[in-house]
C-alpha cells in the first residue's frame, strides 16, 4: 500500500512538472539605465541600483551603468547582467553604414570583455535580429567553456540613440530546456519604457 501511495505521489509530481505547474514566476519590473529604462518580466526582484561610472578615455561613451545578479534567489542563471553605455551622439556618424559598423564593434567589444572577465573560451556564436518596441536589436548566443563546464551566454543588444543596452544571461548548457526558455521569455517581454 505504501508503495502504491509513493508511486502515485511520484506520478502526480511528474505530471505537475510536465504541465508547467512548477514554472518560475515572472514579475514585470523596471530596469534603469543611465538615461533610459526598460520594462521586463524577471524571475527575481531587482533591488540594487545600477553602478554608474564615467567612461575613461572614450570619445564615444559618456558613462557606463552596470547591474549584475549572480545566483539570485529563485533563479538558476549563473549570472544576469544589465549594462548600458550612454553615447556621445556628437561623436557618432549618422550614415547607416557607419552606424551599423560602430554598433557591430560595440557588440563585439562587449562580448570579448564579458568572455575575458568570465574566463570563458568561446566554441561558437550565433546572432539573430529581433525588435524591441519597434527598435532593431539582436540576441547573440555564445556556446563556451567556463570553469571547465559547457555554458551558454545570451546577450541582448539594443542600441538606442541615447544609450546602448546589453542584457546578458549565463547558464549551464545542460539547462537549455529550462533556463534557455526562461531567458527567451524574459527577452520577449522587454519593452522600452516611455
Amino acid at each position: 500500500m505504501k508503495k502504491i501511495i509513493a508511486v502515485s505521489l511520484l506520478v502526480v509530481a511528474m505530471t505537475a512538472l510536465l504541465l508547467g505547474c512548477g514554472q518560475t514566476k515572472l514579475t514585470s519590473q523596471e530596469v534603469k539605465g543611465g538615461v533610459t529604462s526598460l520594462q521586463m518580466d524577471l524571475p527575481f526582484t531587482l533591488e540594487q541600483q545600477p553602478k554608474e561610472e564615467t567612461a575613461k578615455s572614450n570619445d564615444y561613451v559618456k558613462s557606463i551603468t552596470d547591474s549584475r545578479i549572480t545566483q539570485a534567489k529563485g533563479m538558476d542563471f549563473h549570472l544576469m547582467q544589465f549594462t548600458t553605455y550612454v553615447m556621445n551622439a556628437d561623436k557618432l556618424k549618422s550614415d547607416a553604414q557607419s552606424k551599423a559598423q560602430f554598433e557591430q564593434k560595440a557588440l563585439n567589444g562587449y562580448l570579448t570583455a564579458f568572455e575575458q572577465n568570465a574566463k570563458a573560451s568561446e566554441n561558437s556564436r550565433d546572432t539573430r535580429n529581433i525588435t524591441i518596441s519597434g527598435k532593431d536589436a539582436s540576441v547573440t548566443t555564445v556556446q563556451c567553456k567556463m570553469r571547465g563546464e559547457d555554458e551558454v551566454i545570451k546577450v541582448v543588444f539594443l542600441p538606442l540613440p541615447e544609450e546602448y543596452w546589453f542584457i546578458a544571461f549565463a547558464y549551464p548548457k545542460e539547462h537549455e530546456s529550462d533556463q534557455g526558455k526562461l531567458a527567451d521569455k524574459i527577452i520577449e517581454s522587454i519593452q522600452v519604457k516611455e
